[in-house]
């Protein structure tokens, strides 16, 4: 769930349940899937990839009219994201866009100067035909901590999952980590990663003040991209609508977007 306008492109559910996945084997001890070599790609090496990256941040700063400083990802989720500054742009791209063609190029110049939703179309289409470059696997570090300092999103999970889905859904949940102290313009709720069928919640939405209707109602939009994997869950107008005509079904539905209309800032700051 998205508030405000969009300063990245990410892959929300893609590659969705029409894709084929990489065969993984798990563990019969913890059933924790042991990723194939096709799932551990990384960035390539620096000494490859500097050339290519000034080359590519040289052609966006003529299409830009604008200097960019350009740096390279291996990002799973967010694959562009920028930020404003007075002299120049402070763009990040993921690796797979070392060798976009011309057309693509253009394309994040475009989304990036104006977010103009055609060459976000475009982008979309390039990422998942380049697909199998984008890191399927978290790194490692903390697993998905569901309790929080107010909420425990897992009984939350688990209850909307027997109330609205009966009980079918599988996905792991828990709180995002927290991002850096930055003015940012816009702010995503959560999102559900269906490569790893993970729900990550941001953690503004763990404070006292924070009603725990508008908690549910972000779990279970979350939720229904589990069960519609096809969606890119940037926009309501991205939404299909059976999506749509789900998530009108939960209740204080309205009271809760209008809790978040209000009180955005103060989520931002959070």
């Amino acid at each position: 769930m998205s508030l405000g306008p969009p300063m990245q492109l990410s892959l929300f559910s893609v590659p969705g349940s029409s894709h084929p996945e990489p065969e993984s084997t798990r563990s019969p001890r913890d059933g924790t899937p042991t990723p194939s070599a096709s799932e551990q790609r990384a960035l390539p090496a620096r000494a490859e990839t500097l050339p290519r990256a000034a080359e590519l941040a040289h052609q966006l700063s003529s299409l830009l009219k604008l200097p960019v400083h350009l740096t390279l990802t291996d990002n799973r989720a967010t694959l562009v994201s920028f930020r404003r500054h007075p002299e120049e742009l402070r763009l990040r791209v993921h690796h797979l866009f070392l060798d976009a063609p011309d057309a693509v190029v253009r394309a994040i110049a475009t989304f990036v100067g104006q977010g103009d939703a055609r060459a976000r179309a475009m982008l979309e289409e390039y990422t998942r035909a380049q697909r199998t470059q984008v890191r399927r696997t978290r790194r490692p570090g903390a697993p998905l901590k569901a309790r929080g300092q107010c909420f425990d999103l897992q009984p939350t999970f688990e209850r909307l999952n027997v109330t609205h889905f009966q009980g079918q859904l599988q996905a792991d949940i828990g709180w995002a980590r927290r991002p850096g102290r930055k003015s940012r313009k816009t702010i995503r709720l959560a999102t559900y990663d269906a490569r790893l069928r993970e729900i990550r919640v941001h953690p503004a939405l763990d404070q006292p003040h924070v009603p725990a209707f508008v908690v549910d109602s972000v779990v279970f939009h979350a939720m229904l991209h589990a069960l519609f994997p096809d969606e890119t869950g940037n926009c309501p107008s991205s939404h299909s609508a059976e999506f749509l005509e789900r998530e009108r079904a939960f209740p204080l539905l309205d009271a809760a977007l209008r809790w978040q209309h209000e009180n955005l800032r103060s989520l931002m700051r959070a």
